[in-house]
């Protein structure tokens, strides 16, 4: 079979590998609230990603959230075993701010690379409405591909900003507040919607470097919306089942994911923390 070229891929026909980077920088922002208090956690963390049992690859992730305000960056990299796997790199970054329940995201920019085919977005936005967009490459024109309107870009947030749940304080029972919602979200190519909900509780004792205590699972299903093709290609036909750790950062409100778990065609993909840490200051710092 002929190889695609970067003018004949479209960045949803993705590989499971760059699929597992999107969920690194998507269930980071499941999973992280802002502090109520008076001042700034920084949040750092390493994590592995694993098909089918084998480690393909690693990303890191950090954040800085305060009361008012966040921004976050992600990185990872994968390497080629099979020809299901490749090498690939992509960053995520994103910011924004936080309004009484609401996040609202003031940027988002995503570079990924594979084998010569790159992706690249840029996107600005206001009150959960797209203003500047710049996605490359342009997806594919299809009849079957259900088009995106600009109604598809309002009320929205990006995938790095998509589960940022203000929390009211620090200390609050982990539970189904934490899962059941419904978020609406615009990738630069694609809306969808994804539906959180609980699955259950457990415990799990990771030791010193990453994290032993309660975790709350939480299972999520896409919905595609706009911009996928009808005959096939969206993420459901690639992910069979989501389920994400979430377990809380001592003395704060901020909830990290300790586990992402996506069942593909080509086996799991697992995503789990190998370490992280969460420092806070007293005295406010600037985001800007």
């Amino acid at each position: 079979m002929r190889p695609m070229t970067a003018s004949s891929r479209s960045p949803e026909k993705a590989r499971p590998l760059l699929l597992g980077l999107g969920a690194m920088a998507f269930a980071m922002t499941i999973a992280a609230t802002p502090s109520p208090a008076a001042e700034t956690t920084e949040f750092r963390a390493n994590y592995a990603i694993t098909l089918a049992g084998t480690v393909i690859g690693r990303a890191s992730a950090e954040s800085k959230f305060t009361d008012s305000a966040y921004e976050a960056e992600i990185k990872g990299s994968t390497s080629g075993m099979s020809r299901m796997v490749s090498d690939a790199t992509a960053a995520l970054s994103g910011a924004g701010r936080i309004a009484g329940k609401r996040v609202l995201p003031s940027s988002f920019e995503l570079e990924t690379k594979e084998n010569g085919f790159n992706t690249h977005v840029e996107m600005a936005m206001d009150s959960g409405r797209v203003t500047r967009l710049v996605a490359v490459p342009s997806l594919s024109q299809a009849p079957d591909r259900v088009p995106v309107k600009e109604s598809d870009k309002t009320d929205v947030v990006d995938p790095l900003s998509a589960f940022l749940v203000p929390m009211d304080k620090p200390g609050l029972p982990l539970g189904r507040l934490s899962c059941n919602r419904r978020i609406r979200v615009f990738d630069g190519w694609q809306r969808f919607d994804v539906e959180l909900y609980f699955k259950g509780m457990k415990a799990v004792d990771g030791g010193a470097e990453t994290y032993a205590g309660k975790v709350v699972l939480c299972g999520a299903r896409f919905i595609p919306v706009a911009g996928h093709r009808t005959g096939g290609g969206s993420i459901n036909d690639m992910v069979d089942d989501v389920e994400v750790w979430l377990v809380p950062i001592e003395k704060t409100a901020l909830l990290v994911p300790y586990r992402i778990i996506l069942g593909t065609r080509w086996g799991d993909l697992v995503v789990y923390a190998t370490r992280f840490t969460a420092t806070a200051t007293e005295q406010r710092a600037s985001l800007d």
